[in-house]
Parts: C-alpha cells; sequence; structure tokens
C-alpha cells in the first residue's frame, strides 16, 4: 500500500503502532503524512516517513502527559476545538469535492514520470517575484533576445555573468512540482512560457538532458507503488491549487481598503510588540490610520450567491493559521488566505459534514496535537520526553511499515 492511494478500510484500521495502548492506525499516518506533504511542499522519502511516525508517536506521549496536568481544562481550548471544527468542515468540503473526483494515475502516467525520475535536465532559469516582470521578459525572448542576456537583466550581474540562472541537474521529483512538469515537458534547447511555482515566476529553459538510462520492466515494476504515491500527490498539489483559484473567483472577494490600512497598522503595532521596539501610533503614515475594532469590515465575498461581510474578529479567528510574515508584507493577500479558510469551512457547513465521521476525527486529531504541542513547549531541554519514552510502552509493526515505504 502506498501514501496516496486509498486501501480498503480494514486495511487502514490496522494498527501500525502502539502507544501505551493507543493505536496509531495506517488510515491515521497516511492522512497526517498526506497532509504534511501538502502543506509542507517537502517531498515523500522513506527519512520523512519515519520522522513522521515518531512525530505521531511522540505526539500521543505528549497528548497522554498534557492530560494528567489537566491541560485539557484550559478556556484555551475551546476556542482551538472551533478553530479545529472549521479547519476540518473545510478540508472535508474539499476532499469530497476535488481529492475524491482526482482521478489514479494511469499506467501510461505513471511509465511517463518513471521514465523522468530516471532522467534529470539540466536547467537555467529567470526568477520573478511579478507576474508582469516574468510576462514582459517572456516577450522579450520571443522577439529574439537571447536567454543568457535576459538572465544579465533578471539577476542584475554587475559584470556578464555566463552562469547567471544556472540550476544545473534537476531531478523530477526534487523540486516545485509546477516547475518540474514545465520542466520535463520542454524540449532541449527550448524555454517555456512563465510558470508560476510556489516561490514566483519562473522561465525555463532547458540546456540538456542526461543521456537517458536503461529501463527495465522489473526495475519499473518494483518503484511502481512508490511513483504513484509520489505521482498522485503532484497531482492534488497542482490540480487542488486550480480547484481553489477557481473556487476563490466564484467567491469574488472584495477587500474594503479602510479595513485594510486599519489592519496594517494594527499588524505593524503587533510586530513592534514583539519585537520590542517603541510602540507609536500610525509612525508609518502622514494620517493617522482608522481604528481596528473587532466589527471592522475587511473583505466581502459571496456564498450561495448571498454577500458576507469578514471582519476583523473573522481574520483574527484564524490568525495563528496565517503566516506572519506575508501579513506584513502582503496583508490584502493575508486577508485572502483567511476568507479563503472562511469560505470553505462555510462551505462544508452548508453541505451538512457537521456530523461527518472523518470530520470528528479530524477534530479529534487537531484537539490531541494541540495538547501535544502545548506540552512539547514545556520541554525546552528534551528532557521529559526522554523521559516519557523511557517509562511508555511502545510497539511499531515493522512488517506493516514496511509495506507503506517507497520501495
Amino acid at each position: 500500500m502506498a501514501v496516496g492511494c486509498s486501501p480498503p478500510s480494514s486495511e487502514k484500521d490496522q494498527a501500525l503502532a502502539d502507544v501505551n495502548g493507543y493505536s496509531i492506525t495506517v488510515g491515521e499516518f497516511e492522512r497526517s503524512y498526506v497532509d504534511v506533504l501538502i502543506r509542507s511542499g517537502q517531498n515523500d522519502t522513506p527519512a520523512a516517513r519515519y520522522n513522521h511516525l515518531n512525530t505521531l508517536i511522540e505526539d500521543q506521549l505528549w497528548y497522554e502527559e498534557a492530560l494528567r496536568r489537566e491541560l485539557d481544562l484550559d478556556t484555551s481550548l475551546a476556542l482551538f476545538i472551533d478553530l479545529a471544527r472549521k479547519r476540518a468542515l473545510g478540508g472535508r468540503y474539499y476532499e469530497l469535492e476535488f481529492l475524491e473526483q482526482l482521478p489514479q494515475p494511469t499506467e501510461t502516467e505513471i511509465r511517463q514520470a518513471f521514465a523522468r525520475y530516471k532522467q534529470p535536465v539540466v536547467a537555467r532559469h529567470l526568477f520573478y517575484g511579478d507576474e508582469l516582470e516574468a510576462n514582459s521578459a517572456y516577450a522579450r525572448l520571443q522577439a529574439g533576445t537571447s536567454f543568457i542576456d535576459e538572465a544579465q537583466i533578471c539577476f542584475q550581474t554587475a559584470n556578464f555573468d555566463t552562469t547567471a540562472g544556472w540550476l544545473g541537474e534537476v531531478r523530477y521529483f526534487q523540486v516545485d512540482d509546477a516547475f518540474a512538469e514545465t520542466a520535463f515537458s520542454l524540449a532541449t534547447g527550448s524555454f517555456s512560457a512563465p510558470v508560476r511555482s510556489r516561490q514566483g515566476w519562473h522561465i525555463i529553459k532547458i540546456e540538456d538532458r542526461i543521456s537517458a538510462p536503461i529501463i527495465t520492466e522489473s526495475e519499473f515494476q518494483n518503484r511502481k507503488a512508490g511513483i504513484a504515491s509520489l505521482l498522485r500527490i503532484r497531482k492534488r498539489r497542482l490540480e487542488g491549487d486550480r480547484f481553489v483559484r477557481t473556487f476563490m473567483e466564484n467567491r469574488d472577494v472584495r477587500i474594503d481598503p479602510q479595513g485594510l490600512r486599519a489592519l496594517d497598522a494594527a499588524l505593524a503595532r503587533i510586530e513592534r510588540r514583539v519585537s520590542g521596539s517603541p510602540i507609536t501610533l500610525d509612525d508609518d503614515h502622514d494620517t493617522p490610520a482608522p481604528p481596528l475594532t473587532s466589527t471592522t469590515p475587511l473583505a466581502t465575498f459571496i456564498m450561495n450567491e448571498t454577500a458576507q461581510t469578514f471582519t476583523a474578529e473573522d481574520y483574527f479567528f484564524w490568525f495563528s493559521e496565517l503566516p506572519f510574515r506575508e501579513a506584513r508584507s502582503r496583508p490584502a493577500a493575508s486577508i485572502g488566505r483567511a476568507v479563503r479558510n472562511e469560505a470553505f469551512a462555510l462551505a462544508g457547513a452548508d453541505a451538512n459534514l457537521e456530523e461527518d465521521a472523518i470530520v470528528q476525527r479530524d477534530v479529534e486529531y487537531y484537539t490531541r496535537t494541540y495538547l501535544a504541542n502545548s506540552m512539547r513547549q514545556l520541554d525546552t531541554d528534551s528532557t521529559l520526553i526522554d523521559a516519557l519514552q523511557r517509562s511508555a510502552s511502545i510497539h511499531i509493526d515493522s512488517l506493516l511499515f514496511d509495506q507503506i515505504m517507497v520501495q
């Protein structure tokens, strides 16, 4: 069984590890691990799977210790559970409307992915943070500017540098998904239109391909399950991004300029407070920013053909899920991300998913993780977790775990 596939429920219920009588099932491992891969963008490797299982085991030990210390009675837990519920509703809606409709990779797609996996390309690229800049560069390339000359402009080289934009050998499953799919679809010597990755916008040129390897049928069959797993995770990311963009385009999100300015000023004050810098009001503005209250409108969006107002209170409800760096550098994008979370949660509620078994299981998982992390923060020198591990009864089903490792 490979992560990213859908094994029978009886197989998902098998205990992968037992921690003091609590079973970490194949299904729990699979679901949480794929979620980590999709959220982090990291590659699926045997080491990553081992590390994730160890994290789940540690989380259970921390959770048990949190219960012993009655951290579950803290009033902040109720607020987190509400967040976990809405997060689970949105996630389940996404699964039902997108993930479960996503077809398994075909035999042809798996063979193509395996061939690309075996044959790295040698690439050069231009990189931009702005789409307009990338489109302008692409137009110049199409008009005849050489790629290496354009690279001098892109990377602002002091002297002509033949290595500008040089990436060297690129492997199919070791780079951003969108970058890889574009790069490995290009003919040698050709360049791409601007492609959007998680980092920004790239124009990619393939300089060479490593000589084609001998691919045997037996090797393909040995690695088929693992390649299929990696390919499905890649499809989830790429197609999922498109699904989310379409979903949000239909929400017609409109940012409120006054609310945006008030939020930006409030976030600046939070940043100063955290950094220890003196807190002054609106020192970055010629005129004071409007006050930010819980009811300050930050945006509007459409749900079920009805306009919804997204307030500062709604934004800070999702604040722990938002990258603070983005909130400070791109507050409008941060509002958009929070609106996306709220819209998916509302869609899940509208679909009557409150009592869905997977939603309830996810809320329980998030709650356990929250309490585990609360305890983890108290163990600054790792002495407590070492003691918990020594006194715990832990058993890992090595044979079962080997079956879900990338082959």
